[in-house]
């Protein structure tokens, strides 16, 4: 993200939304994109789409992604946002505007309550 915005780090470190356009996260199987924005404090991605490894990689490490439609031309840099993974809401307090995306699934949104897969897996075999 440093090569599209090098204060990209210093932005996320309060706690922020990725907002993006379509098949983002393309380009690599490995987690290190996911676990890069989840460590550099992004509290969730909200794209019109994802690329299919990088939505499971970023659920596995437990960091929510919202797939929605038109998001990326109604939410602006500094809009204040309230994102809902359960139902797929994305309120855009700024704009007073209500977006419907899509949920993340009831099995993924356990994953993602317990900390992504690892964490999923350890306490399942703990029990």
């Amino acid at each position: 993200m440093r090569d599209l915005d090098p204060a990209f780090p210093q932005k996320m470190a309060m706690g922020g939304f990725v907002v993006a356009g379509k098949n983002f996260g393309c380009g690599s199987s490995r987690e290190w994109g996911p676990i890069g924005m989840k460590a550099a404090g992004t509290l969730c991605v909200v794209a019109e789409e994802f690329a299919r490894i990088f939505y499971r990689n970023a659920i596995n490490i437990g960091l929510p992604v919202i797939e929605c439609y038109g998001a990326e031309k109604q939410i602006d840099l500094n809009d204040e946002l309230e994102v809902d993974v359960s139902s797929g809401i994305i309120i855009n307090h700024t704009k007073a505007i209500t977006l419907k995306g899509i949920p993340i699934p009831d099995f993924l949104l356990e994953q993602l309550a317990m900390g992504g897969l690892k964490e999923k897996l350890r306490k399942s075999l703990h029990k």
